[in-house]
């Protein structure tokens, strides 16, 4: 696999997320108005207990992935059609079992477990149960959706996810403005997943037009549930990351103080998950070329993936601690931005501490070791839902986001030690050396301008403006002094020579 081919994936990847992340961040103070907090935080919690039901899946996704692009890049057509076979019908399964047992599990939710207004009950539950149903439709869509990135072609996944992305939120909108509640929300969700599903399945066939039911055989099951066993140890740890602080929020706090603590958790999620799409690549990547004995050409791709990860990530984490104020009093208004910016400033830390073991962990797995990255994953969602348990009844929100940033200070650093020299061929020493000491070192002097300059010039728009534009600046220069190798940057100026004279 040629650096070509994984940056084009990347970029393509890149925008599967940018532009359904831009929609939602415009669109989300409209559907929170039109809902109201308490209806919000509901619709939040729903989506939080049917991610968090995905804890069944065993996570076939990482097998198939990894097999997949083996077997394709061994061109074995009939494992090919096996493997599909399997994850399919796995995930039918999964979504089967998930979605009936929140369906009856929905009105026990509503009533006991969580604090939702007594007068929103019914309609919590009903919408609560139609989004049993749309879990179904979520695991398939999952599955469907990794297929053509296990085999190369992020260009398919990206305009599925940026289409269906885009238009959610957009036709959420429309239901909103039109007087529609929680249920009609909920309800277009699950609609547009079986418009979404069928026309995923349709670019299936085409992309593998030999494709046949093939049941898998022994070797081939054994295979992918013996990665994907390990694998599942992540996929237990990514769910009880991405949704047990909400649900725990939401038992001990109330719809409310959910709705102000999603809202900063969907800017921080939605901004660093960019750049996580960006490294996603190098998992099927690192498999492909794994399988072809290329190590040392895997050795120099991941070090120029860490430096641009880490810059993307940094950047992104300095600009949203510094602004998070402005940025909450323009996007959402002062009432959220007095209760939530401390908050998305903290969950801005524990996300970029967290990224750094993002594409570690997708070398290792690719490489074949998910035992490795599934248990630092699992002890760090564990650390992170008890801690969250403990200091959300202390703090509220702000204890949420707390538990976060300690349980990431604590389990990255260990992950990364561990692995470096391990599980994958590089150092340590190498990795800081090449990948961090100067990417890092010149970010937090970023950091530390930017943050004077916001008590220099005020909080107010005008200040916070000059404040952002000049932190943008000098990230640019950064990106281009410190960043980019003297290859990359002879190719920047003869594009914009060639640019100039044209």
């Amino acid at each position: 696999m040629k650096r070509a081919e994984v940056m084009r994936n990347s970029f393509a990847n890149f925008l599967g997320g940018a532009l359904p992340a831009l929609v939602t961040i415009v669109t989300l103070p409209i559907i929170v108005s039109g809902l109201g907090e308490d209806a919000y935080g509901i619709f939040a919690l729903i989506v939080a207990i049917v991610g968090y039901f995905a804890i069944i899946d065993i996570n076939i996704t990482a097998g198939s992935v990894k097999y997949l692009a083996e077997y394709h890049a061994k061109a074995d057509k009939a494992k090919i059609n096996q493997v599909v076979s399997l994850g399919t019908a796995i995930y039918v399964g999964i979504g089967l079992i998930g979605g009936i047992v929140i369906v009856a599990a929905a009105p026990w939710l509503v009533g006991h477990v969580f604090k939702v207004p007594p007068a929103l009950h019914e309609m919590a539950t009903d919408a609560m149960r139609i989004g049993g149903v749309g879990f179904l439709l979520s695991q398939l869509q999952l599955y469907l959706q990794s297929i053509p990135q296990s085999l190369g072609r992020y260009d398919i996944s990206a305009r599925f996810e940026a289409g269906f992305g885009m238009l959610i939120p957009l036709l959420t909108v429309v239901v909103v403005v039109l007087g529609g509640d929680l249920v009609a929300v909920v309800m277009l969700r699950v609609v547009t997943s079986v418009l979404n599903v069928g026309l995923l399945w349709h670019r299936i066939r085409k992309l593998l037009p030999e494709y046949r039911w093939l049941a898998p055989r022994a070797e081939i099951t054994r295979t992918v549930l013996s990665f994907s066993g390990f694998a599942y140890l992540q996929r237990i740890a990514a769910v009880t990351y991405a949704q047990a602080d909400k649900l725990i929020v939401g038992a001990l706090a109330g719809m409310q103080w959910l709705t102000f603590y999603v809202v900063a958790y969907t800017l921080v999620s939605r901004v660093f998950n960019l750049t996580f799409r960006i490294s996603a690549v190098m998992f099927p990547a690192s498999s492909t070329l794994a399988a072809r004995d290329e190590i040392d050409r895997l050795r120099r791709l991941y070090l120029v993936a860490v430096r641009y990860t880490v810059f993307l990530n940094g950047a992104i984490m300095i600009l949203l601690v510094v602004l998070a104020d402005s940025l909450l009093t323009v996007w959402m208004g002062e009432d959220f931005a007095r209760r939530s910016a401390t908050v998305l400033a903290l969950l801005a830390m524990a996300t970029f501490v967290d990224s750094l073991t993002n594409l570690p962990s997708m070398i290792n797995d690719g490489l074949g070791h998910p035992k490795v990255t599934g248990l630092f994953a699992v002890t760090r969602a564990i650390l992170g839902a008890s801690l969250a348990y403990v200091m959300v009844g202390q703090w509220g929100i702000l204890g949420a986001a707390v538990s976060q940033l300690v349980a990431a200070l604590l389990i990255a650093p260990g992950f990364l030690i561990y692995a470096h020299g391990r599980t994958i061929p590089i150092t340590l020493t190498e990795l800081f050396l090449q990948g961090y000491l100067s990417v890092l070192t010149s970010i937090v002097g970023i950091g530390l301008l930017g943050w004077w300059c916001s008590h220099a010039l005020g909080s107010g728009l005008a200040g916070s403006l000059m404040t952002g534009c000049a932190m943008v600046a000098l990230i640019g220069l950064l990106g281009y002094w410190v960043v980019l190798r003297q290859e990359e940057k002879a190719t920047l100026r003869n594009w914009l020579l060639r640019r100039r004279l044209a």
